[in-house]
């Protein structure tokens, strides 16, 4: 084994790596430590002596050489993940092991292959495939994770550098959401009633009409979280439900200002279509051997009545626009809560109403939500029922 500096030209300025030539398996190898810049020459040599030291004296790593795919598998995932939640999980394994994922690109290089410049690669075709800068930082951000438990365990030398914090990551673009307007809401609306589609109707309902529900919220509404009375309807957020690992796990609301009540106008549009969902769901419930609903209001109308997931949720909207509204804008289903908030400032909601309807918090409106009122809720809650009513009077 054999270690020397090695001085490097860049776009960006000169650097020196370090550069070690070794033998495993019969095949040479070579591996490059890439030094940050401003590093001099006299101080690379230092940590090139530092390296060779601890090459001689066996300290250079204290277990045998692993790849990336391998320790992933043996180690991370089953040690480091079982306190995560299951969609972050998921989310892990889904980035790792895609198609075009982690595993794919250094997969098979062992740990200490993996250099800036080979995340850098990685990174580079990612951005010109058009990967969003997003979903490219969370790749990195899992390798700079996997990368720091392996020192822990002692796969990897501490004192080296983490290769990911030298990656030159793409800028994310400001993204606003997208919002229907309520002619478009209307016209939505009615085509869900004209293709007796209740599950859409109460998508609407929920998203755009009445506290802007995350579709994990809405998945994990049940019956028991709603109140239909002449004088008082409400309904309550408690939870959120998540499908991962093949089956639908509940949690705890995405914030703490999630969990909310959400009062509804008796006898108004939202109330009316929950009347006939829960009537469907007491009919089907009470003829149907195989009946799985669990009282959850989003559910299945045919066998086996079973929940709806949220992934299941995003399939029937899209299929929904597809067949029924081909001639509408097909927005993003999470642009359903973003048209609730957007609706509810064009007709001039309070701010309080807005966030304590929507469980939409931030540090300083936190303060606020607290001096939010009921009333105050409920009397912004029949304006926004009122001028929806108004605009299907206007289309007849």
């Amino acid at each position: 084994m054999s270690f020397y500096v090695e001085k490097v030209s860049r776009k960006s300025g000169t650097c020196y790596r370090i550069v070690r030539d070794y033998t495993r398996g019969g095949e040479r190898k070579r591996e490059y430590q890439v030094l940050p810049q401003g590093t001099t020459k006299a101080q690379a040599e230092k940590i090139r002596c530092q390296m060779e030291l601890e090459a001689e004296f066996g300290a250079y790593t204290t277990k045998e050489p692993v790849t990336l795919k391998n320790y992933a598998e043996e180690v991370y995932f089953p040690k480091y993940t079982n306190s995560l939640s299951p969609t972050t999980r998921q989310h892990y394994r889904q980035l790792f092991y895609t198609k075009d994922g982690i595993a794919k690109h250094l997969g098979n290089r062992y740990l200490s292959e993996i250099t800036t410049e080979a995340i850098q690669d990685m990174v580079n075709r990612y951005a010109s495939a058009g990967k969003s800068a997003k979903t490219i930082r969370n790749i990195v951000n899992l390798v700079s994770v996997i990368l720091k438990r392996a020192k822990i365990d002692n796969y990897l030398k501490r004192d080296i550098p983490n290769p990911c914090e030298y990656v030159m990551l793409p800028k994310a673009a400001s993204k606003e959401g997208n919002a229907y307007s309520m002619e478009e809401v209307k016209l939505m609306m009615e085509r869900a009633k004209s293709a007796g589609n209740i599950n859409i109707q109460l998508l609407l309902a929920l998203t755009c009409l009445a506290g802007g529900l995350r579709r994990s919220e809405l998945a994990a509404l049940r019956w028991e979280d709603v109140t239909l009375g002449e004088k008082e309807s409400f309904l309550c957020v408690r939870r959120a439900a998540v499908y991962a690992d093949g089956k639908m796990t509940e949690k705890e609301t995405k914030t703490k200002a999630g969990t909310r009540v959400i009062p509804i106008q008796p006898g108004g549009e939202v109330y009316r279509i929950l009347q006939t969902a829960r009537k469907m769901y007491v009919k089907e419930q009470s003829r149907e051997d195989d009946f799985q609903g669990q009282g959850h209001v989003f559910i299945l109308h045919h066998a086996p009545f079973a929940p709806v997931s949220d992934n299941r949720m995003y399939k029937i909207y899209k299929s929904f626009l597809e067949k029924e509204c081909p001639d509408l804008p097909h927005y993003r289903l999470h642009d359903l809560r973003h048209t609730y908030f957007t609706l509810c400032t064009e007709i001039g909601f309070s701010e309080l109403s807005i966030i304590a309807t929507g469980g939409h918090s931030t540090i300083q409106s936190t303060k606020r939500y607290q001096h939010a009122t009921m009333n105050r809720m409920k009397s912004d809650m029949a304006k926004l029922e009122e001028i929806f009513g108004n605009t299907i009077a206007a289309s007849q």
